[in-house]
Parts: structure tokens; C-alpha cells; sequence
């Protein structure tokens, strides 16, 4: 016939078997790799942004400890909170208001106004209140 034994068609059928069985068990470990990095990224993905949040928090902390209620000398709302030792503005007029380490309170003049600006804006760029 075909010249092939069946001994040898048995050993091509072993074969054959052996190799299926080695390629899924690469791909079961292909995969079982694949779901661990996937795990690992998740996990540093989420100890990023605990630690994100746990840096905010803190800064808000520092802030809270560091601000004063203000009213603003210009229009009276009350609703302000600005650091000591700082330059804030009114939340609902814009006013620049200045406060000093002891709590005094003052509008502040052009140049601490355009400072408080700038420092308001690099904050915003860097991400502090994100």
C-alpha cells in the first residue's frame, strides 16, 4: 500500500499528540503571564493613586491648619479661606486679599495680586489640586 506500518503511523499519531499537548500548555502559561502582569500593572495602577490621594489629602490637611476664615474687605462675603502669610482671592468678587502670619487682613497691592496669580497658576500646571 502506502509503505507506511502502523507501528510508525502510531508513533506520528504520538507525536503529533505530544506536540498539541505542549503548544496548549505554552499557551496556558502565555496566558496565566499575561493575567499576573495584568494583576501587577493593577495593583501599582491603584497604589499610585492611594498614594495620589493620600498626598491630597494631606495637602488639604496642611491647607485647612494653615488657613483662616476671611471676609473680604472689599465685598463682605464671608465664605473665604486663605493661608497665612499668603495672597488669596475673594471667591465671589476676585478681590486679592493678603493675610499675614499673625491673621491680619489687608487687599493686596498689584504686585502681590500678580504673584498670587503666577503661584495659583504653577500650582494648577504642576498638579497640586489634582
Amino acid at each position: 500500500m502506502f509503505g507506511i506500518g502502523l507501528n510508525t503511523l502510531v508513533k506520528i499519531g504520538f507525536r503529533v499528540s505530544d506536540h498539541i499537548i505542549k503548544q496548549q500548555e505554552i499557551e496556558r502559561s502565555r496566558t496565566a503571564s499575561e493575567k499576573a502582569r495584568l494583576q501587577a500593572e493593577a495593583s501599582r495602577e491603584k497604589a499610585i493613586e492611594e498614594n495620589n490621594r493620600y498626598r491630597r489629602t494631606q495637602l488639604e490637611d496642611q491647607i485647612a491648619r494653615d488657613s483662616v476664615a476671611v471676609e473680604c474687605p472689599n465685598c463682605g462675603a464671608s465664605g473665604n479661606r486663605i493661608r497665612r502669610n499668603s495672597t488669596g482671592f475673594c471667591q465671589f468678587c476676585g478681590t486679592a486679599i493678603q493675610i499675614s502670619a499673625t491673621g491680619s487682613i489687608h487687599i493686596a497691592n498689584q504686585f502681590e495680586k500678580e504673584r498670587a496669580l503666577a503661584a495659583e497658576e504653577n500650582r494648577q500646571r504642576n498638579g497640586a489640586y489634582q
